[in-house]
């Protein structure tokens, strides 16, 4: 047979080709059965139906050949479309992908909302133009800086606790917060944090989207700053008021109780003074913040002014719930705290807690009765807290009457010195004095010390008090001299109030002016509290008092902070061991450990020392034995009036020391 023709590419033409044969062989295949019934010619017959049937075959095997090829051009046609149908899909998916890229760039860049991507840590990695229009920050200066830059201090480390645990459990969170701009102006925002998550659900990006609410909120912050404290946005007293009157009605329908905690921190104002009032409104809002995490949510905080709080309790039947809270805050604020200038500062505080129904009914008499017992708590030597009781308020009406009369007996000459002896005991041996000042009433009854000088120094009397004693003590002194007394030294007391004033070195030297003392006669004691105040400044006093010829000694050394830094640092001669270490020699090993070791510190680092209250000849002995050099008690004498100790010092100015 003639080789067969190349299949043609068109799938219609293919078609046609197929039915064409298949007419073919039909008509073939009839003819071939006709021939075979034929007898004309049998041997034609066969050759035609066998030619028949070959073609047959290969007709067959051609259109099994046309069919396939049929099947797969049909195959890629219909593949061919449905990668198109994707083509077209893909394409114009990617249309809407970058119109909505085009749309979210324009959004980020024109919206009146600060926008800020951060990774997981909170370091910034992006920012809008709104982000610096509401901050002040432009991109360069918070791109890997982290968001804590921008806390102002108002919300405590609770808030952020809370923050965050949401943020990582269910990647979200919304709220107000306070944060500062780059000025340093604090604003309120509305933010809006979702986390971003990777194909495996770790988070890989924080989006903040926040606005300032600052302006929408003016009208609701006058009445708001009506009713709060600007610092710390606490209820001020105006709201204390109200609501404690409502908690007061809520316990009088339930028959329960409530307690009021009134709190004053403790050395406040020696942070405010050494720092500056930027530092001290800081450490008051940090304060408040740490207050606010250790109570419930239904507790009232509130801040009455200065340095001063109010907590307010319901639901309080048993004074031991309102002591274990007070104690809570004390210990809270016991820790330290870092302010913005680097500086680490200790407080304290003291607490005074008044009850509802036992100490009164009605919100003004609990208030004020609260800050009775917090006056009975700083007396009692703060960091501590205090109930009320009625003999308190009696004690705080008596201390208003020894007031006034206090600074009328400065104004009628009331106030007197007694001296008390002081021996030393070198070869020859010296005498010396101190001043002691004592308040002899108008009929004739002395007032102790300590009623009076405590009060002095919480007024701030002590300051016209301690210049008098000061002037006293060198007129005595002067006409002593004069008159050839032999004295070595008068020591005069001076209280850390008087230690602060910047005048103090010259008024010093204004009185040994007037009065003619040479200042190597006049030793000055200070306590240990009183120099640890403010170190720096109170170094410069003391250089200031040195150069005037005076020396200076610590009193009651050993009951206070007893530092071998300040021994080095503050320019001292002498050490007073305290009276509440020699008391018990020679029976205490404890005490008398503690006294020789003083001894032996001070001569090593050059200093001079007397022990106080020396009252038996055992205590006497130990001293002398330990190598002290000066003693000081009613061994000796007690304190006398001018003219009796004039005398005692003529009397004994050659008995040796042992045998005075």
């Amino acid at each position: 047979m003639n080789e067969l023709l190349p299949l043609p590419d068109d799938p219609e033409t293919l078609q046609a080709e197929v039915l064409r044969l298949r007419k073919v062989v039909t008509a073939l295949i009839r003819r071939a059965e006709k021939s075979t019934t034929s007898l004309e010619s049998a041997e034609s017959g066969f050759t035609l139906y066998h030619t028949a049937a070959l073609l047959e075959d290969h007709v067959r095997e051609r259109t099994l050949e046309l069919e396939a090829t049929l099947a797969e051009n049909e195959r890629v046609t219909h593949d061919l479309r449905l990668a198109k149908q994707a083509l077209e899909a893909e394409i114009a998916e990617r249309r809407r992908n970058e119109a909505g890229l085009r749309q979210a760039a324009m959004v980020y860049s024109s919206t009146q909302d600060g926008i800020v991507v951060c990774d997981p840590e909170g370091t910034v990695v992006a920012v809008n133009p709104a982000f610096s229009n509401i901050t002040g920050y432009a991109e360069g200066e918070v791109l890997g800086r982290n968001m804590r830059m921008l806390q102002s201090g108002y919300e405590g480390r609770a808030f952020y606790l809370d923050f965050w645990r949401a943020l990582q459990q269910s990647g979200h969170w919304q709220g107000e917060i306070r944060n500062r701009r780059r000025s340093g102006e604090p604003y309120l925002q509305w933010l809006t944090i979702n986390a971003v998550r990777d194909a495996d659900q770790t988070i890989i990006r924080y989006v903040g989207v926040f606005s300032d609410i600052t302006a929408v909120r003016n009208a609701h912050d006058l009445e708001h700053l009506a009713h709060h404290d600007a610092l710390t946005g606490l209820p001020n007293r105006l709201l204390l008021i109200a609501e404690l009157d409502q908690a007061l009605r809520r316990a009088a329908r339930s028959g329960g109780g409530l307690a009021v905690l009134f709190l004053d921190l403790d050395r406040f104002k020696l942070v405010n003074d050494s720092f500056g009032h930027t530092a001290g409104d800081e450490l008051l809002v940090r304060a408040a913040g740490r207050l606010r995490e250790r109570l419930r949510q239904s507790d009232l905080l509130a801040r009455l002014g200065g340095d001063e709080f109010v907590v307010v309790l319901e639901e309080v039947t048993e004074p031991e719930r309102a002591a274990g809270v007070a104690q809570t805050l004390i210990e809270a604020l016991q820790q330290p705290f870092l302010l913005g200038g680097g500086h680490e500062v200790w407080i304290g505080a003291s607490v005074g807690i008044s009850l509802y129904p036992a100490d009164g009914a009605e919100a003004g008499a609990l208030i004020q009765r609260a800050d009775t017992a917090l006056y009975r708590a700083k007396e009692d030597g703060r960091g501590n807290a205090r109930f009320y009781l009625e003999a308190m308020t009696r004690a705080v009406e008596e201390r208003l009457v020894l007031e006034a009369r206090l600074r009328r007996a400065l104004e009628r000459g009331e106030l007197v010195l007694y001296y008390q002896p002081q021996i030393m005991l070198g070869e020859p041996a010296a005498l010396g004095v101190e001043a002691l000042v004592r308040w002899r009433r108008p009929d004739g009854k002395m007032v102790p010390p300590s009623d009076f000088i405590p009060l002095a120094e919480e007024t701030g009397l002590i300051v016209p008090l301690g210049e008098w004693v000061l002037r006293e003590a060198c007129r005595c002194l002067r006409r002593w001299l004069a008159d050839g007394v032999p004295i070595h030294s008068m020591a005069v007391n001076l209280s850390a109030r008087q230690l602060r004033l910047h005048a103090l070195a010259p008024q010093l030297a204004a009185i040994l002016d007037e009065t003619g003392v040479p200042g190597r006669y006049l030793e000055l004691e200070l306590t240990e509290s009183a120099l640890m105040e403010n170190p720096d400044t109170v170094a410069q006093q003391l250089e200031a008092l040195r150069r005037l010829g005076v020396s200076l000694a610590i009193d009651d050394f050993g009951t206070g902070y007893s530092s071998l830094a300040y021994l080095k640092r503050f320019p001292i001669n002498t050490l007073k061991i305290d009276r509440s270490f020699v008391l018990d020699i020679p029976h205490d090993p404890a005490d008398m450990q503690i006294t020789a070791a003083v001894i032996a510190l001070a001569h090593n680092l050059g200093l001079s020392v007397l022990a106080e209250g020396v009252e038996t000849s055992e205590q006497l002995d130990f001293l002398i034995e330990h190598g002290c050099d000066a003693v000081q008690g009613y061994r000796f004498s007690p304190p006398l009036p001018e003219a009796a100790a004039c005398d005692w010092l003529c009397r004994h100015a050659t008995t040796p020391a042992a045998g005075r």
